[in-house]
């Protein structure tokens, strides 16, 4: 059966156009040219998408799946649980899986969740997987709602407000009296990492404060990441009084790096991440975090796919209410 990549093979466009003119994407500027000659080859190859396909059968399984990057992860664990309260109370079940190549398609997501053992799928996505991996890995015959990411030719996802929460991670270091401020990127071909890189900048701007490049570092999620990066700040000759982090994994290795570099915290250096869970309450110092509300985003992601199991329409979300929350610890003080 033709698949979605078939098809952009054959009319000799990206995933991306193929996937904007075959969902009728009215807004996408794509000339009438190109919209022919995809549906041409959606027709030559009786390309018929499978989310439809699969509608044809009237049987459900019952289940859907959240997909994370690491099921290890403890950020992922109320987004976890706000799915499972949604569908428990759905009369449903949620699978946990896990999908952490560096490269992923339909069939790879297909694997993980087993050929008809769910009706829908919650994809968080990985660090490491371009845009048209991504979309790529959509294409599958069941719904997708995509969890903190927006994908071009792709409807339905549930974001975070990622701008918001580093606002509060600088405001809350500029009451502490910090100018000289430094961020620890996320993964660059993660969407949700630029969200809050541009928020960084616009936050510092917004302040009058200035933004110096080199203490911006592109990292990752993960610890190791972390520390790397911020082993790149320490060692310059002029270097932050305070640094965000884009996540608390990152967080904790940028704890690592300070201590080996004998820089203490929070005396010398100031951190605060985005992101909280239970292990900033165990670091030495605590980790001062912004809080985001994974829970309440993970039964909204929940409930956009039952309900699109029901006949309503997949929409891109954006999770404002509750906003993200400062938790002050340890790991700030006042310059």
């Amino acid at each position: 059966m033709a698949r979605l990549r078939d098809v952009a093979a054959r009319a000799q466009v990206s995933l991306s156009v193929a996937s904007r003119v075959l969902n009728n994407d009215t807004e996408a500027r794509i000339s009438p040219q190109t919209r022919e000659r995809v549906m041409a080859a959606a027709e030559e190859l009786n390309y018929v998408p499978d989310h439809r396909a699969r509608a044809l059968r009237l049987s459900r399984a019952g289940a859907i799946a959240l997909i994370v990057p690491e099921v290890n992860n403890a950020i992922f664990s109320s987004l976890h649980q706000g799915v499972q309260e949604v569908v428990h109370d759905r009369h449903s079940s949620v699978f946990l899986a896990q999908l952490d190549t560096d490269s992923a398609d339909a069939r790879s997501v297909a694997e993980v969740i087993g050929h008809g053992r769910v009706d829908g799928v919650i994809l968080q996505r990985n660090e490491h997987l371009t845009d048209d991996d991504l979309l790529a890995a959509t294409q599958l015959d069941v719904p997708v709602v995509l969890f903190n990411t927006r994908l071009d030719g792709h409807v339905g996802s549930v974001a975070l407000d990622d701008r918001r929460a580093v606002a509060i991670a600088i405001d809350h270091l500029r009451d502490l009296g910090h100018e000289d401020i430094g961020f620890i990127a996320g993964a660059p071909r993660h969407d949700a990492a630029l969200r809050r890189l541009e928020g960084f900048r616009q936050s510092m701007t917004a302040a009058d404060l200035a933004v110096h490049e080199e203490w911006i570092v592109p990292a990752g999620w993960e610890a190791p990441a972390g520390a790397a990066a911020t082993r790149t700040v320490l060692a310059l000759s002029s270097r932050p009084t305070a640094l965000v982090t884009a996540s608390l994994n990152a967080a904790i290795g940028a704890l690592r790096a300070a201590h080996e570099a004998g820089v203490a915290v929070p005396s010398e250096l100031s951190i605060v991440t985005i992101q909280d869970a239970w292990m900033a309450r165990y670091t030495v110092p605590t980790l001062t975090a912004v809080a985001m509300p994974m829970r309440r985003a993970g039964a909204r992601a929940a409930t956009m796919l039952l309900d699109h199991l029901g006949g309503e329409p997949l929409t891109n979300e954006l999770v404002a209410d509750p906003a993200p929350e400062l938790i002050a610890r340890e790991s700030t003080a006042a310059r």
